[in-house]
């Protein structure tokens, strides 16, 4: 029996343990975006920082996940995912560690240092085990392992600020380094586990890495993220006479120039520039980007909440627990009608049924606010969610990419929709920050920001009209 098939007969015999591995291997990457978040404002007063300061616990984290993902999604596919899967685990607690450390000595610095780290871990974790679950369960089973990995995907954006406030109020918010700290044991269980069961499948090499693409690709992303950042969407022009917005852009554009060139020379590029030129695969990346602008949508709930029901500040996080109810039924469901439908019409009802909810909340609930209005609607958000924000769009691009390319497909498009989460929030928060003054007819600012998100769901609707698998 070769390396390959002994492999193989060993993912299917400890298939139930791949499957717990990997989950729990999203579960703790997922729940540290969201965990810091309760976080922040204590770390600003222990090192005197302003929220402009501070926030940077948080953007750079994102913006290194993004800018690294497809790299490292690459680099599993052509190493071995078992052992980069391995060496991410450990990274990231090694960065959770750093974190934790700061609040006695290195300070902020140190602090940034480690959600540095953390990202590069996480950027690993995440895009090798949905891989690894598409491709190691059996084909009538893939949509359903790729909906539960949508699913705890989801719980830990939702659940991820309420876990870091459970900590706090556990251990105290003069001991918030225990927020860090604690994901260690889990670490090393998780690697200890990973050791023992997980297959370490790699495709036969292509040639050597692509380092210079590598380099470059990141560079160019981290540039093109930190201006996006920087852009006022409703004072777009204004925005451009800032040095921080088109200096990096300059930089990124002749980046983008540069990387070009070095791909279409590689001989196992970090992207594949073919890809540009498929259609199911574009129409993929797109809608890939609208997901992650209804996605990072959740964040803005709770103010939403807390302004149009007049409730106090901190009580609106409560109201993502409805998003998140029903996300958690959805995605594993959405994945077994995958299975059974396929993915184009699941895809659809989700990002449907999404932008109805939203236009519900920003035509019905936001000019005549009630509890049960505002749950009703977020509820129907939650259930669209739940059958579109992960699993269809990771199964759409492994149904349109070579297997040995499967980690790097996924990687591919966790960046593309990172891009929307990055994006969206600057021209979500420009509404937002017209509160209740008329900006559109009768609808306020926080209408307006809704039927935008509604109108981001729904394009991606549309284009899944022209969606079909590439013909292999």
């Amino acid at each position: 029996m070769n390396v390959e098939s002994k492999e193989s007969t060993e993912g299917v015999r400890n298939i139930g343990a791949i499957l717990a591995i990997y989950l729990l291997g999203l579960l703790v990457g997922g729940l540290y975006v969201g965990m810091v978040t309760p976080v922040r404002t204590v770390v600003q007063a222990q090192f005197g920082l302003t929220g402009a300061e501070g926030i940077w616990m948080i953007n750079i984290y994102t913006l290194f996940y993004a800018a690294l993902i497809p790299v490292i999604g690459k680099l599993a596919d052509r190493r071995g995912r078992k052992l980069v899967f391995i060496g991410c685990v450990v990274v990231f607690c090694v960065g959770a560690a750093l974190c934790g450390l700061s609040a006695y000595f290195g300070g902020f610095a140190l602090l940034l240092a480690g959600r540095v780290v953390q990202a590069v871990g996480a950027c690993g974790m995440i895009p090798v085990a949905n891989a690894e679950l598409g491709t190691t369960m059996p084909p009538d089973k893939r949509g359903m392992a790729l909906g539960m990995a949508a699913a705890i995907t989801g719980m830990a954006n939702v659940l991820g600020a309420a876990a870091g406030s459970a900590i706090l109020g556990a251990f105290g918010a003069e001991n918030w380094s225990m927020l860090f700290f604690v994901c260690l044991p889990f670490g090393l269980l998780l690697a200890l586990a990973s050791v023992k069961f997980l297959p370490n499948r790699k495709a036969e090499s292509r040639g050597k890495l692509d380092y210079a693409g590598s380099f470059f690709f990141v560079v160019t992303i981290l540039l093109l993220l930190y201006a996006l950042r920087s852009i006022d969407f409703l004072n777009v022009v204004e925005s451009f006479s800032s040095l921080h917005v088109w200096l990096p852009i300059v930089g990124a554009i002749v980046g983008v120039a540069v990387f070009f060139q070095i791909e279409k020379r590689a001989s196992d590029p970090v992207f594949h520039l073919e890809y540009l030129h498929v259609r199911p695969i574009v129409i993929t990346m797109v809608v890939s980007f609208f997901v992650g602008c209804i996605i990072i949508s959740m964040t803005l709930i709770p103010e939403y909440a807390e302004e149009v029901m007049g409730n106090p500040v901190g009580s609106g996080g409560f109201y993502v627990l409805a998003i998140g109810v029903t996300s958690m039924f959805g995605a594993p469901m959405g994945g077994r009608f995958i299975d059974k439908f396929g993915v184009k019409p699941v895809m659809t009802f989700g990002l449907v049924t999404a932008a109805v909810g939203y236009l519900f909340l920003a035509l019905a609930v936001t000019p005549n606010p009630t509890n049960i209005g505002l749950i009703a609607g977020l509820m129907i958000v939650g259930l669209g969610m739940g059958f579109a924000m992960g699993a269809p769009t990771n199964y759409m691009i492994l149904e349109n990419t070579d297997a040995s390319d499967s980690a790097s497909a996924i990687a591919t498009v966790t960046f593309v929709r990172q891009i929307g989460t990055t994006l969206a929030p600057a021209i979500f928060v420009g509404f937002m920050a017209n509160g209740a003054h008329a900006v559109l007819g009768s609808l306020n600012g926080y209408g307006v920001m809704l039927i935008c998100i509604a109108a981001f769901a729904l394009a991606g609707a549309l284009l899944m009209v022209f969606y079909s698998p590439r013909s292999r």
